[in-house]
This record gives C-alpha cells, sequence and structure tokens, in this order.
C-alpha cells in the first residue's frame, strides 16, 4: 500500500511506491505491506538486484548449508527480529530452550561475520533476510543430509 497523498499530481508516486511496497511483502504470505510502516521491506524491495548481491554476499555461507539446516537458522533469525531480539521470546515461539536459540545466533555471527551485538551487523542480516524472504524459491531437489546441523 503506497503512503496516503492529497494530491492528483502525486499519484504516479503514490502508484510506483505501492508496487515498491507490493514487492517488500513476504514472498509465501499474504500479508498487507504498508510502505511507510516497512522501511526495511520496502527497502530491500527497491532495488531487487541489488538486494539479491546483498543478500548473496551476507547470507551466503548461511545459504551454501543444507535446506534443513539453512531454513533452521534464517528462521531462527526471523522470529529473533521479531521478538525485538529477545532470545526469551523468541525461543517460547520456536518452543525451544533460549539457549538454543543463542547457540544458532552464535552460528549465524560465526557463518556470516556479523554481530548481533553490532548496530551494523544487525542491519546488515535484517536486509538480506528480508530480500532472502521476499525473492520467492524455487522448490530444490537438494540433499537434506548432512553431518553438519544447525544446532552442531
Amino acid at each position: 500500500m503506497s503512503p496516503s497523498y492529497d494530491d492528483l499530481c502525486r499519484t504516479g508516486d503514490a502508484l510506483r511506491f505501492a508496487k515498491v511496497a507490493m514487492r517488500g511483502g513476504d514472498a509465501d504470505s499474504g500479508t498487507v505491506t504498508v510502505f511507510d510502516d516497512s522501511p526495511v521491506a520496502v527497502s530491500a524491495a527497491g532495488a531487487p538486484d541489488v538486494m539479491a548481491r546483498v543478500a548473496t554476499n551476507v547470507l551466503g555461507p548461511i545459504e551454501a548449508l543444507p535446506v534443513g539446516d539453512r531454513e533452521l537458522l534464517l528462521d531462527t533469525l526471523e522470529v529473533w527480529f521479531g521478538c525485538g531480539g529477545s532470545a526469551e521470546e523468541a525461543a517460547k515461539r520456536l518452543y525451544v530452550h533460549p539457549n538454543t536459540v543463542r547457540m544458532r545466533l552464535r552460528r549465524i555471527a560465526e557463518r556470516t561475520g556479523r554481530s548481533l551485538a553490532d548496530p551494523r551487523g544487525i542491519t546488515e542480516l535484517s536486509l538480506a533476510l528480508r530480500a532472502v524472504r521476499q525473492t520467492p524459491k524455487p522448490p530444490s531437489s537438494e540433499s537434506t543430509g548432512t553431518t553438519e546441523t544447525a544446532d552442531s
């Protein structure tokens, strides 16, 4: 949804903003993205080619994991962001112990080289995750068997 406007001359801009907001939604959810209420989502959607590169650079080491491990870590990161950075709240939503959430977050930090205590690292991870989440992925025939798991 575009920001509200009160001058018909701004209709073109509003339409462009609405299209960016539509791309900024989660590819797998039917939720409405409001342009002014979703700065991270619309920033990631505003330049999809640039954000694809950012996502690859930031989350590449996680994307290289087997599907199950990758989704476990990315889901944990997304829930942690949704809980305002609270491992305790994220653990409740994920039905795991808070230490499990902390361990997964450490794995993310180790693999990506980004600290979840540093505002820049958090911003980069948030933008990259948003870019990954709003891009639909085709089904994969990738093996899910691994000797290293996301929780090890």
